[in-house]
């Protein structure tokens, strides 16, 4: 971004390198796919179930509603409420023909407010003695295996295979979609799908700069224009995880603090993070959060192709 405003035309950046970025975080997100969840998938289905119905439901209500009330197209409004990965909507969002920045700015507005907001609110709410949270044994969060070559290769070979088969059939958002398939069927065969810590802060690098070679000055001068959106899309945050957690809580009757963590649309890792310290049921809730993900990238561009003329 402060590249492209000393120049006078956008930086460019190679489409090419768009799809390889959607395979490697479909490859991050699949790996977290594991053995352990399949068998804890048995006493989560109907959870997961009602968190995607009511989470995608919320999300096409307050689309229609960003639509109506504010100059944004429908596509605009339905990615920048759908609660999903800033980059990963952001880099899914130009194939349907929203504006990419006023989704990528909305996202990060709605991951920073839940991060800031929803954790401090959670643990005051419940009372959560976070000294005596810390005491306990905490469960295990992503992998702690040691990345091994061979594996690593098995896995970008499976994210490849994956991401580019979809991305070939035409599929809505396969390079990613495709991706997250490929290294989840190789965990669940194998159990042995992995990575190195610095992959991942390099997707997220690429990512960014996609998102920032996008973003120019003139789209720092509409931030006016996203302000009734970021309040309608504020409105959406709390309704959507209370509601949601209300829903969980009393039909699957999953504790109050688990239900609310499950239902924030906050990042896997940052939301199983905060839930570890806290001492609640992280492998839930990293589990919910994992199929919410796939949820979105999965369903929601099927669901943006039958409101495509609105």
């Amino acid at each position: 971004m402060i590249l492209n405003s000393f120049q006078s035309s956008a930086t460019i950046y190679p489409e090419d390198l768009c799809i390889f970025v959607q395979i490697f975080s479909g490859l991050v997100i699949g790996t977290r796919f594991t053995r352990f969840d399949i068998k804890t998938l048995r006493t989560m289905v109907y959870p997961i179930i009602i968190l995607v119905v009511v989470l995608l439901s919320t999300n096409l209500l307050f689309a229609f509603i960003m639509h109506h009330f504010t100059s944004l197209s429908f596509m605009t409004s339905f990615f920048a409420c759908a609660p999903g990965g800033v980059s990963d909507l952001a880099l899914v969002a130009t194939d349907f023909g929203a504006v990419m920045e006023h989704v990528a700015l909305l996202q990060l507005f709605r991951l920073v407010s839940v991060i800031i907001v929803f954790p401090p609110m959670i643990r005051a709410m419940l009372k959560i003695d976070e000294s005596a949270s810390s005491s306990k044994e905490k469960p295990r969060v992503g992998s702690s295996k040691s990345v091994s070559t061979s594996w690593f290769l098995a896995t970008i070979a499976s994210a490849l295979a994956g991401g580019l088969l979809f991305n070939a059939a035409a599929i809505p958002a396969g390079a990613i979609l495709g991706s997250i398939v490929g290294v989840a069927l190789l965990n669940l065969a194998r159990d042995r799908a992995t990575y190195p810590r610095i992959m991942k802060m390099l997707v997220q690098i690429a990512a960014g700069s996609y998102i920032g070679s996008r973003i120019t000055v003139q789209t720092l001068f509409e931030i006016k224009v996203l302000l009734l959106p970021a309040v309608i899309l504020t409105n959406e945050l709390f309704f959507m995880a209370f509601v949601t957690a209300a829903i969980l809580h009393k039909v699957c009757r999953l504790d109050w603090a688990t239900s609310l963590f499950s239902s924030t649309p906050g990042g896997i890792q940052e939301m199983g993070l905060i839930s570890d310290e806290l001492g609640l049921e992280t492998p839930k809730i990293v589990l919910m959060h994992t199929f919410r993900i796939l949820a979105v990238l999965g369903v929601l561009p099927f669901i943006a192709g039958l409101f495509g003329d609105i």
